[in-house]
């Protein structure tokens, strides 16, 4: 891909994970370390399978993953490799499979991938959502391989679109296909001459409609709001009304748990709050649960009426459709923008935007003070959410055909 303003961003980006590793960032440095021996993660892989590689970024974009990773391991002979470009993501995302992988993508400079598609000799390469590496696809085009991009959303600003962006939206067009996430991204693509892309939705619909609940017991006396995959403005206004708002539990889920962040966010809640590992559970939950576990949030989702879902005040919003499919009504920060499910469901009257405290307070009581106009609302995205299926289907009928 000879494209020189994008060697210079991929240059620039290596510069920076560089300083990051220097300056002791530890996810920046396991993710260096990885990506030199991505070989060392790889040692149980089985040649003589058919693989079919898939790429995300972090850890959301493999939860879109998992419906069309299933779909490839339900025959016996099929073996997935998933890379992964951040530490978290390749920490925190497991299946359980023996034809499962996962190794750390190298850095996406021109000829470095030689080695690694030898090794891995993949049926398909599929790319989640939007971490695209442009060299990558020019290697695996040269060699015939297929490309995919499943759950696409592309916007007139991006720099695809611009002038100096033309070779890399060429390179985009060499794609076997790209699968959108919603109609007004095709159009587009058709608009710029795009000849490979096919509206098929979001995969999320299909993933968090087959989750499997954890088994968690809880007493709650009271209506309850989970603060899901929270941040520190999430978590800042909501200490800000707790003591203002009497009979209600609060369940916090933080986006990272780890110790120190823990205790900041334990100290913001005060007296009232207890950590899940420190609480009786045969007892009703304390007004406000912190929890210091991974992996559970999307069934304690199953104990809430209202969610709170974090990354709406920095533009990251984390998965607002697990906390829906049971039943919660939605709020989140006003940067929603690259997110479509959630101008959705705003427009649908099922979830909402607040900018501060005062909002997040007013539109709880709204809810809670009319319970059959609440309960009308979450019947109503329960059924919307589950209406969306489809897309897994869509994306597996084309991708037969290219192997």
């Amino acid at each position: 891909m000879n494209s020189l303003v994008y060697q210079i961003g991929v240059k620039v980006l290596e510069i920076y994970l560089n300083i990051a590793c220097f300056t002791g960032n530890q996810k920046a440095k396991k993710a260096k370390i990885g990506r030199r021996n991505w070989k060392n993660h790889l040692e149980l892989f089985k040649k003589k399978k058919k693989t079919y590689w898939i790429h995300a970024a972090s850890h959301g974009e493999a939860i879109m993953a998992l419906p069309i990773i299933e779909k490839i391991l339900n025959e016996k002979n099929n073996q997935v490799t998933m890379s992964f470009f951040s530490a978290s993501g390749f920490e925190n995302f497991n299946y359980k499979s023996s034809r499962f992988f996962k190794f750390y993508l190298p850095i996406d400079k021109k000829n470095n991938y030689k080695k690694l598609i030898e090794f891995l000799n993949p049926k398909l390469l599929i790319f989640i959502k939007y971490d695209l590496w442009l060299n990558l696809i020019s290697d695996c085009h040269d060699r015939g391989i297929p490309t995919v991009l499943v759950s696409a959303k592309f916007r007139k600003k991006q720099w695809y679109f611009k002038h100096f962006g033309k070779k890399a939206k060429s390179v985009l067009k060499t794609m076997s296909c790209i699968f959108t996430i919603d109609k007004s991204s095709e159009r587009l693509l058709i608009k710029n001459n795009f000849k490979n892309v096919k509206y098929s939705g979001d995969t999320r619909y299909d993933q968090v409609s087959n989750v499997v609940d954890k088994n968690i017991n809880l007493i709650i006396n009271n209506p309850c709001i989970i603060l899901g995959s929270s941040w520190s403005e999430e978590e800042k206004y909501a200490a800000e009304i707790i003591q203002k708002m009497d009979n209600i539990n609060w369940i916090i889920v933080p986006h990272e748990i780890q110790n120190h962040k823990l205790r900041k966010t334990k100290n913001l809640f005060g007296d009232n709050c207890s950590l899940l590992s420190n609480t009786d559970l045969s007892k009703p939950i304390p007004k406000v649960l912190i929890i210091d576990k991974i992996g559970i949030l999307s069934s304690l989702y199953n104990f809430s009426d209202i969610a709170f879902v974090g990354g709406g005040f920095s533009g990251k919003l984390h998965n607002i459709l697990e906390a829906g499919v049971k039943g919660n009504i939605i709020i989140f920060g006003p940067k929603t923008e690259n997110y479509p499910e959630a101008e959705l469901l705003v427009n649908k009257n099922l979830a909402f935007k607040i900018n501060n405290s005062l909002e997040l307070k007013n539109t709880i009581e709204t809810l809670l003070n009319n319970p059959k106009e609440l309960n009308k609302k979450q019947d109503k995205i329960i059924q919307f959410i589950k209406a969306q299926k489809g897309a897994t289907e869509k994306i597996w009928r084309e991708i037969e055909k290219m192997v």
